[in-house]
């Protein structure tokens, strides 16, 4: 396996309390790059021949992008120790979640939150959605700013009456070496769990009526979640109504690069994401998610990467039995393609087809629902997914 050294960052300070502004200079190297990627791709010369030449500098701009967290020390995060002031939420509603862990949990609510100082209770048969955001367990923040923000504005934008709620967790990311060490697996699950308990014990939504949505990394917390829901059923938590999964990153030390003519290879051009056995941010992302594990328990834990091709075959059949109903989505555009598939697999062995949904969106990227210029394609999904948890 390649293992990249860890850059040495110019800014030591810890992860957390870095600001959500991509720096400066990083957005200028981008920009200095557009006019040639311009030029390059003018002519229709482009990873996918029916993208438009927007969505092929987005995906080029974000493949610079991505690795700048390791080389700046910016993780575009939040401070979650403190409040955020209400002109700094934007179109979302800062809220405080009593915690489970020693610490409250932020969150943010996207939609009809109410401006009042008491958080409106569920009413009769609502629906809520309870989403964690992507970044690879070590960026971004639920904050209105983040990009993967467009996932939930996705959902109450198109959601009509269904879906007229979204509460995001701030859930805590993890940090390893060259940093102080913080929030390692299962941290970010127990945030989670906070924000699960919030709503149905806090605002009074039934658990049927909570749908569980995770985008990338997210999914692979979404899942844990489920997981641990279901193995603890002493704690009468009841389970969620539905899961949806954005991509989902579920086999985290990417183990079908040994597959033959895997999706890994074919689609590195059409996505901004690489395994991340391939790069320093892939390395330090699984490693801080990691902890005091080691590389050996993402093969046999189904927790970390339950679509893994080396986990123990004796663990896989009824890894997922008594999940929720479940709907997949993924582009066929993005490197993820064969652990979606193996997961979409595992799931309906236990499951049963009727029970999940495997939606892989033509010449789509990594996480499309939160790029709003990846049209029809992101309206089409989120009016789709919104029509699944009507029926549910």
């Amino acid at each position: 396996m390649f293992n990249p050294d860890i850059p040495e960052s110019r800014n030591r300070v810890p992860p957390q309390s870095q600001a959500t502004k991509v720096t400066p200079d990083a957005l200028v190297v981008v920009l200095t790059k557009l006019p040639i990627w311009t030029l390059l791709h003018f002519g229709g010369v482009r990873p996918r021949q029916s993208w438009t030449l927007k969505k092929t500098l987005l995906v080029k701009a974000f493949a610079d992008l991505i690795d700048v967290p390791m080389t700046t020390g910016n993780f575009l995060t939040r401070d979650h120790t403190k409040a955020a002031v209400v002109k700094d939420s934007q179109d979302a509603r800062f809220i405080w979640i009593d915690e489970i862990s020693p610490q409250l949990i932020t969150a943010y609510g996207f939609g009809r939150w109410g401006a009042s100082s008491n958080i409106p209770p569920a009413n009769d048969g609502e629906r809520v959605i309870l989403n964690l955001h992507g970044g690879g367990f070590i960026t971004g923040s639920a904050h209105p700013e983040d990009f993967t923000a467009n996932i939930p504005r996705g959902f109450v934008q198109h959601g009509n009456s269904i879906i007229m709620r979204v509460l995001s967790v701030d859930y805590r990311i993890s940090a390893s070496h060259p940093y102080t060490v913080a929030a390692p697996f299962p941290t970010a699950i127990i945030d989670g769990l906070a924000g699960y308990v919030y709503l149905t014990r806090g605002l009074g939504f039934k658990p049927q009526n909570v749908i569980l949505c995770g985008d990338s990394a997210g999914g692979n917390l979404a899942l844990g979640l489920v997981r641990y829901l279901r193995d603890n059923q002493e704690l009468d938590l009841g389970m969620p109504g539905g899961v949806i999964l954005i991509s989902p990153w579920v086999d985290i030390i990417a183990t079908d690069v040994r597959i033959p003519g895997n999706h890994v290879a074919r689609n590195q051009k059409s996505d901004y994401v690489q395994p991340s056995t391939h790069s320093a941010t892939g390395v330090y992302a699984y490693l801080s998610y990691l902890g005091d594990l080691t590389i050996e328990d993402t093969r046999k834990n189904v927790y970390l990467s339950p679509a893994s091709f080396e986990l123990d075959p004796a663990a896989i059949p009824g890894m997922f039995a008594g999940f929720p109903r479940t709907y997949i989505v993924g582009g066929d555009a993005e490197i993820f393609m064969d652990s979606l598939r193996i997961l979409h697999q595992r799931m309906v062995s236990d499951m049963g087809e009727e029970l999940v949904v495997y939606d892989e969106v033509l010449d789509a990227t990594h996480d499309f629902l939160a790029f709003p210029l990846w049209e029809p394609e992101r309206s089409d999904t989120f009016t789709k997914l919104v029509e699944w948890i009507q029926n549910l």
